[in-house]
């Protein structure tokens, strides 16, 4: 084995056991699989032992070992000469599956396109007799050494026990909706469309109220619960928490059209906002006096449907996690990171719910991840309730931490029956600060998206489906929006955690990285800023047909009045903290552009 600096033993030899079995005994239990290497050939000598190294022993000249645990949990350690040492949890529950696998996942490196075929068929020519490397007929053939973009190769992580499918990450693709980056709400849906899911589903997410929390030094304020309160009932509409840039959204008719507009807005520590303006109009301001802070705490957590109608897509999703996981807790090793997860089935199924609770143990959960199956459920829709639930009172979530995040990944409805269940599921996430990102598989239909695009907007989250892709073109079926942005999912996930995630300083002011799929600046338009009186002006040659105020996410905060051959514009910043934003435009010819700036007040 050739010796790298510094590579990690998942990047290069994308460790992988291959058709483990446990062989249980009273006092000992036996495991064995084999080690490739990045060319799918056998890795010799390569050192498999236990935590305190009483049972050690090395892989054969065909990449197969063997070794006996002499009591469980332990640790299974992997290394070689030049590689960082790789490790993998073994348990008791791990012990009782017979479809035991363990799956280590690579990382993706740059090649020529002329090197991809002669490398991966090299893989398939040297892999264990006992692996199929056959591959379905739809689509490009992943094991062929097809290549997305023609930029990067997305090697194999784990091949599944009796299975003919190759599993690697960086397969699926994704598109994003995201409601709050539009001025208009349910673009991609008619009048009609709109009124039949809203009064299916009971949801009317049309009054909405957008707070803005900062102190007196213009920092925001994050994790700050902020209350939408009736006047005549004093009985709390709406409650939510302010995000990582501190905004929080309530609304007022999310379950009820029939509400006038009476109502307050109150934070513990500020006055009264006695007379709130919808967003169409503006944002409401609350100005706390207390010093700026900010929590390192992050949760993360992962709901998974595990019916059957999921099979095809669960153990591509598991691998596409793993790698979101293993990614963000490497990105971010100065925080304080934890991680859950629940997967569940329907009524009659062998569970509804099993989950791992919210830990910083992201080894353990990655395991419980790795060893649930697709099966069950029947009929279309699913125990979506049961699910949120038991995420949103077992997982054990944080009540001081900066950010929340829930996937929820899914291809089918709640059913009609819990419609207030889900309601109020939906209202307890967005009063606890939990914000939903849906990740919609094949098979939904819009009646599902609808459901679904409400739970991203009540709870201040984002609609990510899986998208149409000529690399999996056997498992991805077409999507139900026509217009967004496609990534890679585990890029997707990534980004949309950074994005939750990042937090102004409050000492200093630090810019923000702006996502990558808002649009590219363009030459003829110019912002300025004036930092003593909080303004920015935006100039342009040509007329813009809009032009929008939004924060380092995309999310809309502002839009200002255009009219007939104007070339300026100046917004009025000062009800904003001090943070990095995009002034958006859309030119005549419907180019849509965004220009970065830095607010310090």
């Amino acid at each position: 084995m050739t010796a790298c600096s510094r590579i990690t033993i998942y990047q290069l030899l994308c460790l992988y056991v291959l058709n483990c079995v446990i062989q249980s005994g009273l006092c000992a239990q036996k495991i064995s699989g084999w080690v490739l290497n990045e060319r799918g050939k056998p890795a010799s000598y390569v050192s498999v032992s236990f935590k305190d190294k009483s049972t050690s022993v090395y892989t054969n000249d065909d990449g197969s070992f063997s070794i006996t645990a002499k009591q469980l949990p332990d640790t299974l350690f992997f290394s070689a000469p030049g590689f960082e040492p790789y490790r993998v949890l073994v348990t008791k529950e791990t012990a009782k599956d017979p479809h035991f696998e363990v799956v280590l996942l690579n990382t993706r490196r740059k090649i020529k396109s002329s090197d991809v075929s002669s490398s991966m068929m090299q893989g398939r020519n040297n892999m264990p007799s006992n692996v199929n490397s056959n591959q379905p007929s739809q689509g490009s053939s992943p094991g062929t050494g097809s290549y997305i973009a023609g930029k990067k190769l997305f090697m194999i992580d784990t091949v599944a026990n009796n299975s003919s499918m190759i599993y690697r990450s960086g397969l699926l693709s994704a598109g994003e909706v995201n409601d709050f980056n539009k001025m208009k709400m349910w673009a991609d849906f008619t009048e009609k469309d709109f009124k039949d899911f809203s009064s299916h589903w009971g949801l009317y997410p049309v009054k909405r109220y957008s707070v803005q929390v900062e102190n007196k030094e213009h920092n925001a304020m994050i994790n700050q619960p902020v209350y939408l309160i009736d006047k005549k009932t004093n009985d709390t509409i709406w409650s939510a928490i302010t995000d990582n840039t501190g905004k929080a959204e309530l609304w007022a008719s999310m379950k009820d059209t029939a509400r006038g507009n009476d109502f307050f807005i109150s934070c513990s520590g500020a006055a009264d906002i006695t007379s709130p303006t919808l967003f169409a109009n503006g944002i409401n301001k609350i100005e706390l006096n207390v010093p700026c802070s900010m929590s390192n705490t992050i949760d993360i957590g992962v709901v998974v449907d595990a019916t059957g109608s999921m099979t095809n897509e669960i153990d591509f999703l598991k691998i596409e996690l793993e790698e979101v996981l293993r990614n963000t807790f490497t990105e971010y090793q100065t925080l304080d990171l934890n991680v859950g997860s629940v997967f569940y089935r329907d009524r009659g199924d062998e569970y509804l719910t099993r989950h791992v609770d919210m830990q910083p143990d992201l080894l353990k959960v990655l395991n419980f991840i790795k060893l649930q199956r697709a099966n069950g459920g029947g009929d279309v829709p699913e125990a979506v309730h049961a699910a949120l639930q038991t995420a949103l009172d077992s997982l054990q979530w944080s009540d001081t931490a900066r950010t929340r995040i829930l996937f929820l990944i899914t291809d089918a409805p709640p059913h009609d029956e819990t419609k207030d269940k889900i309601f109020q599921l939906i209202k307890k996430a967005a009063s606890k600060g939990i914000r939903i990102v849906p990740v919609i598989c094949k098979g939904a239909d819009k009646s599902t998206e609808f459901i679904m695009r409400c739970m991203a907007l009540a709870t201040n989250g984002t609609y990510v489906f899986l998208a149409d892709d000529a690399a999996a073109e056997f498992i991805i079926g077409k999507p139900t929006v026509n217009v967004f942005d496609v990534q890679f999912l585990n890029a997707m996930l990534e980004r949309i955690i950074k994005q939750m995630v990042f937090a102004d300083d409050c000492q200093k002011q630090s810019e923000a990285e702006i996502p990558k799929n808002i649009a590219a600046n363009i030459d003829s338009v110019k912002v300025n800023i004036n930092p003593g009186q909080a303004t920015v002006t935006i100039e342009s040659r040509e007329h813009l047909k809009e032009v929008f105020i939004a924060d380092f996410t995309g999310k809309i905060l502002l839009r200002l009045e255009t009219k007939e051959k104007q070339n300026k514009w100046i917004a009025d910043m000062k009800s904003f903290p001090n943070a990095t934003y995009l002034a958006k435009y859309i030119t005549t010819d419907d180019q849509w552009g965004a220009e970065k700036f830095v607010l310090v007040h």
